[in-house]
């Protein structure tokens, strides 16, 4: 490849790679991890302790799976993002190998 095409490629993958989508997803799916945690500690105290479950356990057992799914969701994204920005990073290595850039 001409020098000027892989200088091109360079630019753009660079300013890409600069982008860490999975470190937002990562966060945000311990934190939902960590909420889902303490609510189904909530949950399953109210239940152990009452011998019918009160009315506001069931939206809060619905915020529970929620949390749970979502957390899962972000998890799996963060992973695939992570793939992603490892190719990227792994690219601008090699251009700038070829290139003589240290």
């Amino acid at each position: 490849m001409p020098q000027d095409a892989l200088q091109k490629e360079l630019e753009q993958l660079a300013a890409a790679a600069r982008e860490r989508r999975s470190v937002d997803a990562f966060m945000r799916a311990a934190l939902e991890g960590f909420a889902w945690v303490v609510l189904a500690g909530v949950c399953g105290k109210l239940l152990w302790d009452s011998v019918r479950p009160p009315l506001f356990f069931w939206p809060l057992a619905l915020l529970d799976a929620l949390l749970l799914w979502d957390s899962v969701r972000n998890y799996r994204q963060a992973r695939a993002d992570l793939q992603r920005e490892l190719r990227l990073e792994a690219r601008v290595r090699e251009l700038r190998r070829e290139l003589g850039i240290a």
